[in-house]
């Protein structure tokens, strides 16, 4: 199986081809086309609004996540310098991965909204996140159970994508924090498939997002997400399928639901993620 790549010249297919069908696909030349500020963005350059910040940055020692969350907070320099600067002021042990909503950034920063075609679906989100990492990071398999389109900035992404389903993913118990987490790869990135008979790897498509790529990744389904190259930064807009595809989706549109309401229940909105653990 593969992704399509659609030119930005041929846009205006985007909903009837791809949206409308849950079709992922590549939007390339956007870049080219529109040359906005997001494009600009890297960790030393959103320094300057920033400051002295704190945030909260995932910590890890292997580089793979799958439902674990060391969280630590530091002051946004610091993570930058431990990320991304001298070797001196890395830890060889340690990497960081950074995702927060882009609230921490200045109103009319993000001039996403200018690419016209997309407006309609970016004014939608519910959420935007910024996400910044190092070279081999790896988010284990799983499914957002929301829209998303997925701004690559800087450096590159491989998504491993598979068609939305729950039974031969073997899911998280329905009502926990980690109902969209696969069991499959939930160990680590070899897996012994033995233990997952319905588990078919061939189903795969591979998916390399480049610096200057959108890439939509329609609701329900399951990706690992490798970033690589030395800077990582991308911007992603979450918002809530249509009612048709929930019903067609209703086990993993419910795990969605659940999720959310634990957002609600736990920060009253739905703008922050509670940390992942086990049920």
């Amino acid at each position: 199986m593969s992704c399509d790549i659609l030119r930005y010249e041929d846009i205006d297919r985007f909903h009837d081809v791809y949206y409308a069908h849950n079709r992922p696909v590549v939007l390339r030349g956007v870049r080219e086309a529109r040359p906005l500020k997001i494009f600009d963005w890297s960790a030393q350059h959103l320094s300057r609004f920033m400051a002295d910040t704190k945030i909260p940055v995932f910590r890890t020692r292997t580089g793979y996540l799958s439902y674990e969350r060391d969280v630590v907070e530091m002051p946004y320099p610091e993570f930058v310098a431990r990320s991304f600067g001298p070797p001196d002021q890395r830890d060889p042990e340690l990497r960081y991965y950074f995702k927060h909503p882009t609230k921490l950034l200045p109103d009319l920063h993000d001039d996403s909204d200018h690419i016209e075609a997309l407006a309609p679906y970016l004014q939608r989100a519910i959420l935007k996140n910024l996400w910044i990492a190092g070279s081999e990071m790896t988010l284990a398999l799983h499914f957002d159970a929301a829209e998303n389109l997925n701004f690559q900035l800087r450096g590159h992404k491989v998504f491993v994508l598979y068609p939305p389903g729950t039974r031969a993913f073997y899911p998280m118990p329905m009502f926990s924090q980690t109902a969209h987490i696969s069991r499959v790869y939930r160990a680590g990135p070899t897996p012994d498939f033995s233990q997952f008979p319905r588990f078919d790897p061939s189903q795969a498509v591979r998916v390399e997002v480049q610096a200057g790529d959108i890439l939509y990744l329609p609701a329900y389904w399951w990706h690992h997400v490798h970033s690589c190259g030395e800077e990582n930064v991308n911007l992603n807009f979450w918002w809530v399928p249509s009612v048709k595809k929930q019903v067609l989706n209703w086990n993993q549109a419910l795990r969605g639901h659940f999720q959310m309401l634990l957002r609600y229940m736990s920060y009253g909105n739905l703008r922050e993620a509670p940390e992942a653990r086990e049920q």
